[in-house]
């Protein structure tokens, strides 16, 4: 199992965002944690709890401009190129070598 992520490709591809390097850190399987703490302290699990009381549901498929920025934002690399200035830099010298 892969354990990383080539962060300044997948930046290039459009799969992060456009920040410096060092702001990503691999966390691992953050979400077995998660769970496995709330399961073991009554605190963050009564905190769980009252988070999802105060979700609201909200259908975003009726939302054309949500839809239109979701499938935009499905494509890699990302189909809006001003999103991610260093990628659109770096792309730009490439085609001045060629």
């Amino acid at each position: 199992m892969v354990r990383y992520i080539d962060v300044e490709r997948a930046i290039t591809i459009g799969m992060l965002p456009d920040l410096p390097v060092d702001t990503f850190h691999f966390l691992g399987n953050t979400s077995i944690m998660g769970a496995y703490y709330g399961l073991l302290c009554d605190r963050m699990l009564h905190e769980a709890e009252d988070i999802a009381r105060k979700m609201t549901y909200i259908e975003l498929s009726v939302s054309r401009s949500f839809m239109d920025e979701y499938m935009s934002a499905l494509f890699l690399p990302h189909t809006n190129i001003n999103a991610f200035p260093t990628v659109k830099k770096i792309m730009a010298a490439k085609n001045r070598l060629v």
